[in-house]
């Protein structure tokens, strides 16, 4: 007589099984919800960084040449702000006459690393772009930076419309431009003065 014994095999059950996926739904869920808040504040630390890089070059810029690059305010302060960022493009990148490329050629000088065209083109996260024909800086989320500087010295009786001494600098984030209330959402150089 010939006794077979049988061995239990130990595995998980049916139920078992649906309740671990079940959990990992749950967990993906609370992920999938918390991405957008994440990829913000990573977009956030990256135009902060951004510009604190731009302040740098501008106050390099400033040491060369006595002053910092002019953009003056002339009607709606956001459209002149975006008509700043071509100006931060001519004078940062080193592109002096447009092109796109650094003009090492004609000894210009580059205040900020790979801002011009052609060094950030197919970059990832490019720095500059073309909007309307004309190079631009542009931050994180793909915006034009906003700058606006006046002349140190203005004339009597004219009031500074530019709320930094110096020069304004600010991106707009993920705000809409037209949007009053949406400036406490922007990152500026004036905040705290």
């Amino acid at each position: 007589m010939k006794i077979i014994f049988f061995r239990r095999v130990r595995a998980f059950s049916m139920v078992e099984l649906m309740v671990v996926v079940g959990i990992m739904v749950i967990l993906a869920g609370f992920l999938m919800a918390a991405l957008p808040g994440i990829q913000s504040r990573i977009n956030r630390g990256k135009a902060e960084a951004f510009l604190a890089e731009l302040e740098a070059g501008l106050s390099k810029y400033q040491l060369d040449n006595g002053i910092y690059p002019l953009n003056e305010p002339a009607g709606d302060r956001d459209q002149s702000g975006v008509q700043g960022a071509a100006v931060l493009y001519k004078h940062l990148s080193g592109d002096f006459d447009l092109n796109g490329e650094v003009d090492f050629e004609k000894n210009e000088k580059v205040y900020v690393t790979k801002l011009d065209y052609f060094s950030n083109r197919e970059a990832r996260e490019p720095r500059s772009t073309v909007i309307g024909g004309e190079y631009m800086v542009i931050d994180s989320y793909t915006n034009p930076v906003r700058y606006l500087a006046e002349a140190p010295n203005l004339p009597s009786g004219k009031k500074r419309e530019t709320r930094n001494p110096t020069y304004d600098l600010w991106s707009i984030t993920d705000a809409d431009p037209g949007d009053t209330q949406a400036e406490a959402k922007y990152i500026n150089n004036w905040s705290g003065l």
